[in-house]
């Protein structure tokens, strides 16, 4: 089957007939082709390196790809597929809260893989054109670059609502939900597999939970099934958004407010041209429409009403109305609150406690939490002034480590690291500053599906990245010590190794070292290439278990 082609009829279909309603999808599912472009799809992502309930990741099941897809379709076919629970955890947010995430099973994310790709070509023909939040060839500079336009002066919205649903995800109706996608999707086995994945429930730890309402975040058509149910929000926005340039010169005549509704995921903004009496109205409205409509509560602290002149903050970015140069118009921050926790995380990771990490580890660690931090960024006004704050604190924070980390002057730490204005190694820099840029591409975008153009999907920072530090501390640095001793040949069956594949690995095991720092010294370390590891490490766990 030519997957993309089926993807264009599925749209194609949605978008000339708006009422059209879907019945025969389920097939899909388990042909062959979908299925594998659905893991192929999975396997692509970072965190198919983390498994599931199940304790099996992307690596293990491709052992016996071929057999685990043909095994899957088959249950797919037979309709006795059942998902598992997914694996709770929960990720520390900036605010010093944490955030529940929830991790299917490998074979759960494929199959709800392949349901997003027969839903996704279905939905992009109907959602709204100011809906920006976890859509293809969308992203945040979109959301942002469309209330900059649409705040225009000479269009005068000063007013500005800052909604805020309280718990979305955690609330959302599952009958209410099915119902809303029954309304396009009639076909009874995909709604019904839905409906399991919905209710599997979740595991924390040893303990399992009911889901009877909400979807995890973490699943793959958790964000698509949150589009569909807050476009009911876009939909009854509509009334007052879709109207012709005459019928809101009218309003205006009359004394109405005009309003544009601008939606990130369950973030959203609504710039109003009239008064503060006009905007705590239509609050009031929505919070009505939310609540009857689609049970959830609005949150009357959260949901603030600012001018526009005080500023307002939208998906990390402040947005403000100020002078710039000789005229007056909106300006896209940074807001110091960010700069205050890219700062903090900076310290953190250059910690004096963290000595024990290797240079290497260390300098990667932190290109990461800079570079995500300045490409998020690097859109917004004045933003090489704190991009430069930003790479002098993070110069000199790595300085200072590097020296109490080797017992070095500072002197002898700029000799002996720093090269062409920053501090590095030969395999690791200190990224610099980036460069700032102006964001030209259009924020109103075509159906990708329908144009034939090519899937792209934004990957937002991660709240809690990566700091650099290892789980065998100094490995960073003796991993190129020992392929360099080793010519970049596997030490048992000698076959040549990149730098990416190479393993490193301990001759004899940690375990068997009283401190297991003590293993990871030069002479207990050997280069090896995959299959010579996974040979290694099978005979090493027999070993043990016979000793046991």
């Amino acid at each position: 089957m030519n997957v993309g082609e089926m993807q264009r009829k599925l749209s194609l279909w949605a978008e000339k007939d708006k009422n059209h309603k879907f019945f025969d999808l389920y097939h899909l599912l388990y042909d062959k082709d979908w299925l594998r472009l659905a893991h192929d799809h999975v396997a692509r992502n970072a965190g198919s390196v983390t498994a599931g309930c199940d304790g099996i990741n992307m690596e293990d099941f491709n052992e016996n790809l071929e057999g685990n897809l043909k095994e899957l379709a088959k249950e797919l076919k037979a309709e006795t597929f059942e998902p598992y629970p997914v694996r709770r955890v929960y990720i520390p947010k900036s605010n010093g809260k944490v955030r529940p995430l929830g991790i299917p099973s490998i074979r759960d994310r494929i199959v709800q893989e392949a349901i997003r790709m027969i839903l996704e070509p279905i939905y992009e023909a109907d959602f709204s054109q100011y809906s920006f939040g976890f859509r293809p060839n969308r992203c945040t500079m979109d959301a942002v670059r469309c209330i900059t336009w649409s705040t225009q002066e000479r269009k005068k919205y000063f007013w500005t609502i800052e909604g805020d649903i309280s718990s979305y995800f955690d609330s959302i109706n599952h009958k209410k939900l099915l119902k809303i996608v029954s309304r396009r999707i009639k076909d009874r086995k995909l709604l019904r597999i839905i409906w399991k994945f919905l209710r599997a429930g979740v595991m924390e730890g040893k303990l399992f939970k009911d889901t009877k309402q909400g979807t995890p975040q973490g699943g793959i058509i958790s964000p698509l099934l949150a589009n569909v149910f807050l476009h009911e929000l876009d939909k009854y926005m509509e009334r007052y958004t879709a109207l012709s340039q005459k019928e809101k010169t009218k309003r205006r005549q009359q004394g109405k407010a005009n309003y544009v509704h601008i939606r990130y995921a369950d973030d959203f903004v609504i710039l109003v041209n009239g008064t503060k009496e006009e905007a705590e109205a239509l609050r009031e409205e929505l919070t009505k429409f939310l609540k009857e409509m689609l049970q959830l509560d609005l949150s009357q602290e959260k949901t603030r009403i600012t001018h526009l002149n005080d500023g307002f903050d939208f998906l990390g970015f402040n947005i403000i109305r100020k002078m710039r140069r000789e005229s007056i118009g909106t300006k896209v921050l940074i807001p110091n609150k960010s700069v205050e926790n890219v700062t903090q995380k900076i310290t953190k990771a250059t910690d004096k406690t963290t000595h024990q990490d290797s240079v290497n580890t260390k300098i990667l660690g932190l290109n990461r939490i800079i570079g995500g931090w300045c490409r998020y960024y690097q859109y917004t006004s004045e933003a090489r002034t704190t991009f430069g704050r930003i790479e002098y604190q993070s110069f000199w924070k790595l300085a200072h480590w590097l020296g109490r980390k080797h017992q070095l002057a500072m002197p002898t730490v700029l000799r002996k690291f720093q090269d062409n204005g920053t501090l590095g190694t030969k395999e690791q820099q200190l990224i610099k500053a980036l460069p700032t840029l102006h964001y030209k591409k259009r924020f109103l975008k075509p159906n990708p599906y329908t144009h034939q153009e090519i899937i792209q999907r934004e990957e937002l920072p991660k709240e809690t990245r990566w700091m650099g530090w290892e789980t065998r501390p100094g490995m960073g640095d003796l991993r190129p010590q020992i392929l360099t001793r080793d010519d970049f040949k596997c030490q048992k069956c000698g076959t040549e190794v990149s730098p990416t594949e190479a393993q490193v690995d301990h001759k004899r095991p940690v375990r068997r070292f009283r401190r297991p720092i003590d293993a990871n010294r030069a002479e207990n370390l050997q280069t090896l290439c995959i299959p010579c590891h996974k040979i290694k490490t099978k005979d090493d766990q027999r070993s043990e278990s016979r000793v046991r």
